[in-house]
């Protein structure tokens, strides 16, 4: 562990491991084995009250290190609050985060006023204390604190907090060396401890209500807190120069996500061939060896074997179509296929000729990615929802299930009529069709 200090890295002492300040920054390098070869994660861990220097001195450091250690470094940027659980359990659950900034070597300055620390987690790899106010409305029932004073430790104990986070408790004390802590249950408090923290005052006294919440996150990515979660940007190893931009591209896409994701979220920096279990651990299969004759991906798709018959032609005979659009607003919805004997023979309908009714190649439409042979556009939604492909009447798109409703039931389903769900965004008509059953 480093702690950033005069745009240089100093060397913490192995027993203030764990011990951070909100003031400063730090390097912590996390080594380890697998399949023989030895790895590396770098975390760079940023406090709350740093400034851009200290950022940008963070940043160089960390580039220092990864030269001296041949590129083979994963850089995780990590915001104080919003550590993943494989940085937490690096600690044993034993990170304390200070208030104001480190001594020389990163050394903690020793605690000479009263100061509280709150504590959150029943386990090693989502437990934190953090350092907060030392007043009595910084308390909480559901939670535990550690009230410290020059002379004395309390050891609080609110009516909400269950038997693991209690022992997690007793393990995190033992940081605070030096003070005799006396074990407090809330309600029989002793009048010491309110003239420690400057009298009684209202503070959050609810039991913790665990309750599953209908909101459902579509990635996969979770952390220590219920939304938690990172972004992993992995890097090619003729990314060249595009590498410096990675932290960057990380924080564009945080800010222009949909869901409104924190800025900060952990950002994942993992380069080709070295790979972090907590990085491929997401996928099904991993191939650890599928760079090692270093090809580049052009070159493992122009030697990966091709099948018989790459691609399907699908032809279809339609007869007695007319195509009815709707507003063409570029948001795009299907076409409606409607009975029409009089169009049987006209040469704008020709299939041959690539033309609509309207004279316009349908592959420029918004609707031409769906295609029916139903005559009168409409199936019952019995046959639709929750169908898979291989159950769908035949000429059913499956990417596009609700088009071949009647109006009427399309109304039922998805509340709204058919114009006003295309012209919906995108992504709002495939979440939809989704929790519906229409995907």
């Amino acid at each position: 562990v480093w702690c950033i200090q005069d745009f240089q890295r100093q060397s913490v002492d192995p027993k203030h491991h764990g011990q951070l300040c909100s003031g400063n920054c730090y390097l912590v390098l996390y080594t380890y084995q697998t399949l023989g070869r030895v790895r590396y994660i770098l975390y760079l861990w940023q406090g709350h009250k740093t400034t851009i220097e200290d950022t940008k001195a963070l940043n160089h450091n960390a580039e220092e290190l990864d030269i001296a250690y041949q590129g083979a470094l994963v850089q995780a940027h990590v915001t104080m609050g919003r550590e993943p659980p494989h940085f937490l359990a690096i600690f044993q659950g034993q990170l304390v985060v200070f208030q104001g900034s480190a001594g020389n070597g990163g050394k903690r300055l020793p605690i000479s006023t009263t100061r509280l620390f709150h504590m959150q987690g029943a386990d090693s790899h989502n437990t934190q204390t953090m350092e907060v106010p030392a007043r009595a409305s910084s308390l909480a029932s559901s939670d535990i604190f550690f009230l410290i004073t020059k002379d004395s430790g309390y050891l609080w104990f609110g009516k909400g907090c269950n038997g693991d986070q209690r022992e997690m408790a007793r393990k995190v004390v033992t940081v605070f060396t030096g003070h005799n802590m006396e074990t407090v249950l809330e309600g029989q408090e002793p009048p010491h401890f309110w003239e420690a923290l400057g009298g009684r005052a209202p503070y959050p006294s609810n039991k913790r209500v665990t309750k599953q919440s209908t909101l459902q996150v579509s990635s996969p990515w979770r952390g220590a807190s219920p939304l938690a979660g990172w972004v992993f940007l992995w890097l090619g190893e003729g990314a060249g120069e595009r590498k410096k931009e990675a932290v960057a591209w990380g924080h564009e896409y945080l800010r222009t996500h949909p869901a409104e994701r924190s800025l900060d979220t952990p950002i994942i920096l993992v380069k080709q061939g070295h790979e972090p279990a907590t990085f491929t651990g997401w996928f099904v299969t991993w191939d650890p060896y599928k760079w090692t004759n270093n090809q580049t991906y052009e070159e493992v798709v122009e030697r990966r074997p091709r099948p018989a018959s790459a691609i399907s032609e699908i032809t279809a005979e339609v007869h007695n179509f007319q195509l009815t659009q709707w507003p063409t607003d570029n948001k795009g919805g299907p076409s409606t296929l409607l009975a029409s004997r009089d169009s049987q023979d006209s040469p704008e309908n020709d299939p041959e000729l690539g033309l609509g009714v309207d004279g316009k190649n349908p592959s420029k439409s918004p609707s031409s990615h769906c295609s029916s042979s139903v005559v009168n556009g409409s199936l019952p939604r019995e046959r639709l929802v929750h169908q898979a492909v291989e159950d769908l009447p035949q000429g059913v798109d499956p990417a596009c299930k609700e088009f071949y409703l009647s109006d009427s039931d399309f109304q039922d389903i998805f509340g709204k009529s058919k114009e006003e769900f295309y012209s919906m965004a995108k992504w709002k008509q495939l979440q939809e069709k989704k929790k519906l059953g229409l995907f």
